[in-house]
């Protein structure tokens, strides 16, 4: 009977952790759902030199990692193009990270993202 209470008293302990909304991931809080609306981008830092562009495309959070594929150039949101653009030769990505203009060789590296109560995290920083 003792087994059976101890799985009992572990089951209802590990429900009681969820619902307090413990986080079971390691991220970075890039913004919240409220702050990033649908059609809505964002660049955000990951710490240290590493930065993401987060975009929420129908309600689907993504996040690439905002350097340009092209030379390596920091990149940025455009919102009224709803483009992930480049400043230095004009390269431009969708919201799929694919080439939709310029030099760019190759589409942008896609991070993991997660939301949890409101907020969004970019789960696979170094990579």
């Amino acid at each position: 009977m003792s087994v059976w209470w101890s799985a009992a008293a572990n089951a209802t302990l590990a429900g009681c952790a969820a619902a307090l909304g413990r986080r079971r991931h390691e991220g970075t809080a890039v913004s919240t759902l409220d702050a990033l609306p649908p059609g809505g981008g964002v660049r955000a830092s990951l710490g240290g030199d590493d930065s993401a562009i987060v975009v929420n495309v129908g309600g689907r959070i993504r996040a690439f990692r905002a350097v340009c594929t092209h030379e390596g150039c920091p990149l940025g949101w455009n919102a009224q193009q709803h483009l992930i653009r480049c400043p230095c030769h004009g390269g431009a990505y969708d919201t799929n990270g694919r080439v939709v203009s310029g030099p760019p060789p190759a589409p942008l590296t896609e991070l993991r993202t997660v939301v949890e109560h409101g907020s969004i995290y970019v789960l696979d920083v170094r990579r």
